[in-house]
């Protein structure tokens, strides 16, 4: 399964409470999942932020947009026409493409609740085997 989080641009503030929380959390080392961002920042961009954040999960460029369309998670930037990026959401994505958990913040800015994403973690990924 894939835990794919879908957050504003690098350095954005949202961004950076985003994957320090999830930084922190590090689901990668408890449960069988791999967890994946989306942003439309440049793969540049990403190496900077994965950098000074931190960061040990991959991050993916969408610079159109066009994944956070097809997961209807678009945020039109105010007054900026025909400039987006994605709202903070968090998917759980089985092998088969299926959804077993869903986040999608109504305004911004807004964050995952972290506990839930745990919990859906939790009831749909193994938990990994404790190192001896």
């Amino acid at each position: 399964p894939v835990l794919l989080g879908f957050y504003p641009m690098d350095g954005a503030f949202p961004a950076t409470y985003i994957w320090n929380e999830l930084r922190d959390r590090d689901f990668e080392a408890t449960y069988e999942v791999t967890v994946a961002g989306l942003s439309i920042s440049t793969p540049y961009e990403h190496t900077t932020f994965i950098e000074e954040r931190g960061i040990d999960t991959a991050l993916f460029s969408d610079p159109q947009n066009g994944v956070a369309a097809d997961y209807d998670v678009v945020n039109d930037l105010d007054g900026m026409a025909s400039v987006a990026e994605p709202r903070p959401a968090v998917f759980l994505v089985d092998t088969d493409l299926t959804v077993l958990y869903s986040w999608v913040a109504d305004e911004w800015p807004a964050f995952p609740p972290y506990d839930a994403v745990e919990e859906a973690l939790a009831a749909n990924c193994e938990m990994k085997p404790l190192e001896s």
